[in-house]
């Protein structure tokens, strides 16, 4: 059965929303942010926000899931015995995801919360445990704690890297480093 289509008066408005956010999040941090604020930039009322969320922490929550979603679409695409030697198609396409948001994931990461984050790190470290690592009999399954640490931690680091420097490098080439580490180390 087909999924109800929704009014493209409502997304237009949602979509106004969010750009009203993301541009005061470039001078603000989240907590700053104010309904009247998101208003008065959207040119909206209070009660056409409220009809769409329950506040700004709650558009901040939905502008994450949202991103986190797509990279767990991403993820999906891939059959884990697929990445098992080449992880590089599903890491580039999950930093071309991000580089798509560049006029917003620096503040979005700068002045928002840490959620996003956290969220990237829970994603990609359930996809380790629960598909990637078991593929790989070499490694004990009492090591995949330490293995998972290792691996999110060192994508998330090099996200916020790439993020903070401006996302200069490409998605290609950070993908191709981030594979290449992952699967050589360093020589």
């Amino acid at each position: 059965m087909a999924e109800p289509k929704t009014d493209l008066r409502v997304l237009k408005t949602q979509e106004s929303i969010r750009r009203a956010y993301l541009e005061l999040l470039r001078d603000h941090s989240a907590k700053e942010i104010t309904v009247a604020q998101l208003c008065r930039r959207a040119r909206i009322n209070r009660g056409t926000f409220y009809l769409h969320y329950r506040d700004t922490q709650d558009l901040l929550d939905s502008i994450v899931r949202d991103l986190v979603e797509e990279l767990a679409a991403v993820i999906r695409k891939y059959p884990p015995q697929q990445l098992k030697d080449n992880p590089f198609p599903v890491i580039y396409e999950a930093f071309s995801a991000f580089a798509r948001h560049a006029d917003f994931l620096p503040f979005l990461q700068a002045n928002g919360n840490p959620e996003l984050l956290d969220k990237l790190k829970e994603l990609i470290g359930e996809m380790l445990n629960t598909e990637w690592l078991p593929m790989h009999s070499d490694q004990k399954p009492e090591d995949y704690p330490y293995i998972n640490a290792f691996i999110v931690s060192g994508t998330i680091e090099v996200f916020k890297v790439w993020v903070q420097g401006g996302m200069q490098k490409s998605a290609r080439d950070l993908a191709a480093l981030i594979e290449r580490l992952a699967l050589e180390g360093i020589h």
